[in-house]
């Protein structure tokens, strides 16, 4: 039974972390629209979301270069480096998308779709973590 404590805490922790993620992720599309006073986001917001992307980008593109990445980050490396996507296009992307988080400025159309792309890898990875659990 601790195990199953165990595995329901960790997936507390993930479903928590994704939550943000994607409400980060909604706000800087908001900014990117114009639509920010539309959501009632402020400017700290904006820069709170925009910081939150940023440490995460940083550590993930940095978890693509370890023999043993993080735990919490192991399973979605895994599955970029098992994809069709080249791992290193994986890299130009992720380097691009953290120099874009760490300017002040709406980020780029081509910037999103990355950030939506690893995030949606997220979602999967919970999703499938949600099943096995389920499964026991």
């Amino acid at each position: 039974m601790s195990t199953l404590g165990s595995l329901s805490g960790q997936l507390e922790h993930e479903e928590e972390r994704l939550r943000e993620l994607n409400l980060a992720l909604i706000a800087l599309e908001a900014q990117s629209l114009g639509r920010s006073a539309d959501f009632g986001l402020s400017r700290e917001d904006i820069e709170k979301s925009r910081q939150m992307l940023a440490d995460f980008v940083v550590r993930f593109r940095a978890a693509l270069d370890q023999e043993s990445p993080q735990l919490d980050v192991q399973s979605l490396v895994h599955r970029l480096k098992s994809g069709f996507k080249p791992i290193e296009d994986w890299r130009e992307d992720l380097e691009a998308l953290a120099t874009q988080l760490q300017m002040k400025e709406s980020l780029k159309d081509e910037a999103l779709p990355v950030l939506e792309d690893v995030l949606s890898l997220l979602d999967t990875e919970f999703t499938e973590d949600l099943r096995r659990l389920y499964n026991r």
